[in-house]
């Protein structure tokens, strides 16, 4: 008897109109039931809304993901289970961390709609330009510094950007007869920045994880000291890596090509204003910053198009763009929607356990918690282990623990350097993937070679500072 097929594959346009569809409702209820928590009855249910949307989402497109992230999914549905079998009055914490993984999902679809208005600007490759109308040392300081500002924007395109720039005016020298560029000194000056705007961008992933698992933590006041401290990094290891470049011989520093330095002005006013606007609605709406960036970003994305010139405008209805932008960031938006699940698990189970008690009595020192953060998330990193969800465990546990709510600013601090650090230790990051991409090296001689030295120097300095920071708070 032949065999019946009751079933067919779903057609590919199918699955995408349904994946923006669940990503706009995630978004919106997101958006609508934070803002209307306090206000109006019925926000909850709106939130679950959001949440049972960013559950489904995951679902949809599990086929589509990487193995790390069904392994990851796997193990946040079973950690629900343990705990609702074995500390029942632990599920409102679980609920809590479902809802605060709905967050960081529909955060990274928003980050996923400004992407291809970014990739198209012409005044951030501009901007780029005028970075190098400098002499070699001076260069590697302002390329640093810059790419920290630009990345804000352009995130880890950054790097093959001016990666790219410089090599094309290292070939415009070459042919002129005049002093060639480094171009792997601007790789990696345009790498350091990057990995220096992870620690405090409002709009990055680090920062949400941090300001959302510390209660006591003042989000402004933080964005202000951890600005200070990846500035403070990003200066003394530029200087330092500018030490090797050639000396001033006389030779004037190159002209900024006709209009750069105007983008670079208006690139650095457009951060500028994304962080005002963000610290503004933060204020104004009392809601966290991660909301805060899923209202700016998916504006902004509309917006910009309509302010550059020349810019092409995004083709498509609005639920084939978010379908898009949801789609590029779906592995990471299932990790990370998994691991806020996890290390809630982690961190009820370490409570039932007495680790508060611990941490009260002296047995484990508040400082030496916090350090060990700051060392174990590289070290992950380093071993190749996704640093993501060790970093969401370590928040989730000693956020709202005594840790967190005796040395909210140390323990930030440690957690958002140790991301950006994590980053620059392990191999399997994009940014070192990137990075050794366009310096014709595998990662891991990236990691582990090419940009040791600054990773270390780096710990040793973010070491003193929260140790600073520990001691003055």
């Amino acid at each position: 008897m032949p065999s019946l097929h009751l079933t067919r594959p779903v057609p590919p346009e199918i699955l995408s109109r349904a994946a923006g569809g669940l990503s706009i409702l995630m978004l919106s209820a997101l958006i609508a039931g934070t803002l209307a928590t306090g206000r109006l009855a019925g926000a909850g249910a709106v939130l679950d809304i959001a949440a049972v949307a960013a559950v489904a989402l995951a679902l949809l497109r599990l086929d589509r993901v990487s193995r790390i992230a069904r392994i990851f999914l796997g193990a946040a549905a079973l950690s629900v289970a343990l705990v609702a079998a074995t500390l029942p009055e632990a599920m409102p914490a679980m609920r809590q961390a479902l809802m605060q993984g709905t967050a960081f999902s529909a955060f990274l679809t928003a980050l996923g709609l400004i992407r291809a208005p970014v990739r198209g600007s012409k005044a951030i490759a501009r901007a780029a330009e005028a970075l190098f109308a400098h002499t070699a040392r001076v260069r590697i300081v302002a390329v640093s510094l810059g790419a920290q500002a630009i990345s804000v924007l352009f995130n880890i395109g950054t790097i093959g950007m001016i990666s790219d720039i410089a090599a094309d005016h290292d070939a415009r020298h070459a042919t002129e007869g005049r002093r060639r560029i480094d171009t792997r000194a601007m790789t990696l000056a345009a790498l350091r920045g990057t990995l220096m705007m992870t620690v405090w961008s409002p709009i990055g992933l680090g920062f949400a994880i941090v300001t959302s698992a510390i209660p006591t933590l003042d989000p402004v006041l933080f964005l202000a000291l951890a600005l200070a401290a990846a500035l403070t990094i990003a200066v003394v290891t530029a200087l330092l890596d500018a030490r090797k470049a050639p000396a001033p011989s006389g030779q004037a520093a190159e002209a900024a090509p006709p209009g750069s330095a105007g983008a670079l002005v208006a690139v650095l006013a457009a951060v500028a204003g994304l962080v005002a606007v963000t610290i503004l609605l933060h204020r104004l709406l009392d809601i966290s910053f991660l909301i805060a960036a899923c209202i700016v970003l998916p504006l902004l994305a509309v917006i910009w198009p309509r302010i550059e010139r020349g810019l092409p405008r995004s083709g498509g209805s609005a639920l084939v763009r978010v379908s898009g932008a949801s789609e590029g960031m779906a592995t990471e938006s299932t990790i990370f929607l998994a691991a806020a699940v996890i290390g809630a698990a982690v961190a009820q189970a370490a409570q039932a356990m007495g680790i508060d008690a611990l941490i009260e009595r002296g047995s484990l020192p508040p400082l030496a918690v916090i350090l060990a953060c700051l060392l174990a998330i590289p070290a992950a990193g380093a071993l190749m282990i996704p640093h993501s969800i060790v970093m969401v465990m370590a928040a989730q546990l000693f956020g709202a623990s005594p840790v967190g709510a005796q040395h909210p600013y140390a323990l930030g601090l440690a957690l958002c350097l140790a991301w950006a650090l994590a980053i620059s230790a392990s191999p399997i990051s994009a940014m070192s993937i990137i990075t050794g991409r366009q310096l014709h090296r595998p990662p891991h001689h990236v990691t582990f070679r090419v940009n040791r030295g600054f990773t270390l120097i780096a710990m040793t300095l973010a070491v003193a500072m929260t140790a600073l920071v520990y001691v003055v708070e």
